[in-house]
């Protein structure tokens, strides 16, 4: 068992380190600080989206900005994110 708290899932980190946002109207958790691609994979194990994850891109609510697959975003609590296709899907 590991000495430092929360670090008992192979270097998770802090149990605080976690944060719940939106994606799509749906609530999932991620680490403040996590990859874009790892917030969409979530967001389709939740029905967030359908189709293929790399088809996808995600943009903050209270911004314009696409985030792409391998970029590093850092996130707060309750923050909401839309996922987008970015071209053609099964399901656009």
């Amino acid at each position: 068992m590991s000495e430092i708290p929360g670090d008992d899932e192979g270097g998770v980190g802090p149990v605080t380190n976690r944060v719940n946002i939106k994606v799509n109207g749906l609530t999932i958790e991620v680490t403040k600080k996590v990859v874009v691609h790892e917030i969409l994979t979530r967001a389709k194990e939740a029905g967030c989206i359908e189709g293929l994850v790399d088809e996808y891109v995600i943009e903050r609510v209270s911004g314009e900005d696409e985030l792409g697959l391998r970029e590093i975003i850092v996130v707060e609590d309750r923050e909401e994110f839309l996922a987008v296709p970015t071209g053609k899907t099964e399901v656009a």
